[in-house]
């Protein structure tokens, strides 16, 4: 059964079937183009409606089938995060360390902008792919690798 919103609404204005509680554990059910689009709760599948973030513009990493903790807004559910046990490995982490952002991942990290991308990987790969890469430096550009390449 399809619900397309959820609301916590006094007693005489809820539904029978809508949950009381006003935070909720779901299981991300459906994904579109990388991005949660319905969860289910209580055997009920529910639209995603947004995501709450710490940085503006910024979706949450959540996959097909991960808990999620969600409550309910006008058109369906605001997903608040991933619900992790204690004990499981970190995806991904980032922090400040000696006044440098540090972002690390278990996989690949990738920075990405249209055609554009930079990957790191964990064997230690760097690969740059772009329509115009560009070095440009004020001083001295120093290419240090046991063979460097030219076309």
């Amino acid at each position: 059964m399809k619900k397309n919103v959820l609301t916590y609404l006094p007693e005489q204005n809820r539904a029978a079937d809508v949950p009381e509680k006003l935070l909720s554990i779901a299981v991300v059910t459906e994904m579109q183009n990388s991005l949660p689009v319905s969860v289910t709760l209580d055997e009920l599948s529910y639209n995603v409606a947004g995501y709450l973030s710490l940085v503006p513009g910024i979706v949450p990493g959540v996959n097909l089938g991960d808990k999620v903790l969600v409550s309910a807004v006008q058109d369906g559910v605001l997903i608040h995060g991933v619900v992790m046990p204690v004990d499981a490995p970190a995806r991904a982490s980032f922090g400040f360390v000696e006044n440098k952002l540090v972002i690390e991942a278990q996989g690949a990290v990738v920075l990405k902008s249209g055609s554009a991308t930079i990957e790191l990987t964990e064997a230690g790969a760097i690969r740059v792919d772009g329509k115009d890469v560009r070095t440009v430096a004020k001083k001295t550009l120093t290419l240090l690798g046991a063979h460097v390449n030219l076309n």
